[in-house]
């Protein structure tokens, strides 16, 4: 593609294909990561076995879209989307193999995390840098996008399970992400993130010279109360998100009377009131996305304390609503935080903001393994307790930010 124009049309081709993309991969990374402590513990493992096979993914993604989003930045967005699908691919296709252990279990969910780790920020950054002047809006759409792919997770896993047998989902993913990879192939232009990028920020200076100036990134702003915050608001997601999906299947089929269609369906309830609030984040203005980070740490708060303190399928539903609001205002609130203070690197500044996620998709899930030791209901106490204090540090930050 020619590197000194990206002309309008081709950036909204180029959106609508990130989209779709990200629909197809959080599908597939939506069944693996449900799959994987459930076939782990089929195959035997331990509680802290379990919560290893959805943690190791965020040992790994603690570190992986830094360095992900930084390739991103140099080698172009196509040719990183074709290495992460790709390798991805590769990788999946062990889950059947009658040799798998709960050890190969936790291997592959590792290699999973370096590899999305490259692919998220590309696709943030892609969507993100093709249209600045309205990022709230686009990543809003990403958001939406991915939470669209993880509703239809849980309820493919059961039909597949159910109908079919217990592997017999990964051949779904595998069909998936083949078509990702055309699709990148055929669909996805090979732009130059830094003098692609600078064309369009100078469009972009032509058509709003005064309601919307470039700016840079203000010295230290990586340390100032609002990115902190944002580090604490993410990283709450992340451990909300994995607690829940490692643990609450079990939870549903051991501690309560009802079975796994009823887990597919408080978890699609999750899953679309996550997007819903999404949706409408996605509106809101610049101050309006800070309070999000506020709101969303309490309402986590409130839906962790309820699933503790209830069996009800009534409150249990509630719970549902309630956290997956929480973690979409969460989440979305973070991530337009960090991506909106730059207006170049926006990989880099998308991969570090997933970094912070992937600790929280570490430690939930190990944390809450080692609780669920102690009794059932420990991984949800525990996240109550932990949402609370970011919802407390959250709000002080913020403050200290407005002051």
């Amino acid at each position: 593609m020619d590197e000194e124009c990206i002309p309008e049309k081709e950036r909204q081709r180029a959106r609508l294909v990130g989209y779709v993309l990200t629909i197809l991969a959080t599908f597939s990374l939506g069944v693996t990561e449900i799959f994987a402590p459930w076939y782990a513990g089929k195959l035997g493992a331990s509680d802290f076995e379990i919560g290893l096979a959805m943690g190791s993914f965020g040992i790994v993604y603690m570190f992986s879209p830094i360095l992900g989003g930084r390739i991103s930045d140099r080698i172009g967005r196509k040719k990183s989307l074709l290495v992460a699908t790709a390798s991805y691919l590769s990788i999946i296709v062990l889950y059947p193999q009658p040799f798998i252990i709960p050890l190969h279990i936790i291997l592959i969910r590792s290699l999973e995390g370096l590899f999305f780790g490259l692919f998220y920020p590309t696709v943030e950054a892609l969507i993100a840098e093709l249209c600045p002047e309205s990022q709230g809006a686009v990543l809003g759409n990403f958001s939406v996008s991915w939470s669209l792919g993880m509703t239809m997770s849980p309820g493919a896993i059961a039909f597949m399970v159910l109908m079919v047998g217990n592997v017999s989902i990964i051949y779904v993913v595998m069909a998936v992400e083949l078509v990702a990879l055309g699709m990148i192939a055929g669909f996805v232009g090979q732009y130059s993130t830094v003098q692609g990028h600078q064309m369009a920020m100078n469009e972009l200076i032509e058509r709003y010279p005064t309601d919307n100036p470039i700016k840079p990134v203000r010295e230290g702003v990586h340390t100032s109360a609002r990115f902190v915050a944002s580090y604490v608001s993410i990283a709450l997601f992340g451990f909300t998100s994995t607690t829940l999906l490692a643990f609450f299947t079990t939870y549903i089929e051991t501690m309560t009377p009802y079975g796994p269609e009823v887990f597919g369906s408080l978890l699609m309830v999750w899953n679309v009131t996550r997007t819903i609030a999404f949706f409408v984040s996605s509106r809101l203005s610049h101050q309006g996305m800070g309070r999000l980070m506020i709101v969303g740490s309490f309402l986590v708060t409130l839906g962790m304390l309820t699933i503790f303190i209830t069996i009800d399928i009534i409150m249990l539903t509630t719970a549902m609503v309630l956290t997956g609001f929480g973690v979409g205002f969460a989440y979305l609130g973070a991530l337009y935080s960090v991506i909106s203070a730059t207006d170049n690197e926006k990989g880099r500044y998308a991969g570090f903001i997933e970094s912070l996620a992937g600790v929280g998709f570490f430690v939930g899930p190990i944390a809450a393994g080692y609780a669920a030791g102690f009794f059932a209901t420990g991984p949800y106490i525990l996240t109550t307790v932990y949402a609370l204090i970011s919802f407390v540090l959250v709000l002080l930050l913020l403050r200290k930010d407005e002051e």
